[in-house]
């Protein structure tokens, strides 16, 4: 994804772009420190080649380059397992959203990107909102959204 779009993204005349690739958490979890900064190097390494084959020339222009790891994401945010979003998509789950509702659990509604293959941050705002409905539903208040 390239953000020259988003001049809150980078300095006037720069871009960033971001590649993503999936890997499995048990390629990182056990990881040790000089093998954890051998991958990254190789992951940089290859994604700028995958940039240059594309766009000659462009490895001369960047000017730095984060690798981040599901062992990044653990660290910055606690997330299981690394994932970026919630849990994958596939034919198998992709109509397979978690019910809010715990059984036995009174006021009690979930919300976030777990809650659907794919996650992110526009289901987490769509389940937060279902959440406020259903206490609105509880409370008999009228739910209203601008």
């Amino acid at each position: 994804m390239n953000y020259c779009f988003d001049p809150t993204m980078a300095p006037d005349g720069k871009s960033v772009i971001v590649m993503r690739f999936d890997s499995p958490w048990e390629l990182w979890k056990d990881i040790d420190a000089g093998e954890y900064k051998n991958e990254k190097e190789l992951i940089e390494k290859d994604a700028i080649a995958i940039l240059d084959k594309r766009y000659p020339g462009i490895s001369t222009n960047i000017e730095v380059c984060d690798v981040a790891t599901p062992l990044t994401d653990v660290d910055y945010t606690g997330v299981w397992k690394g994932s970026y979003e919630g849990f994958m998509p596939s034919s198998k789950n992709l109509m397979n959203n978690l019910n809010p509702v715990i059984p036995g659990l009174k006021k009690f509604y979930m919300a976030g990107q777990w809650l659907f293959p794919g996650g992110g941050l526009p289901p987490a705002g769509q389940s937060g909102k279902w959440a406020i409905q259903y206490i609105c539903k509880e409370e008999r208040i009228r739910f209203k959204s601008k």
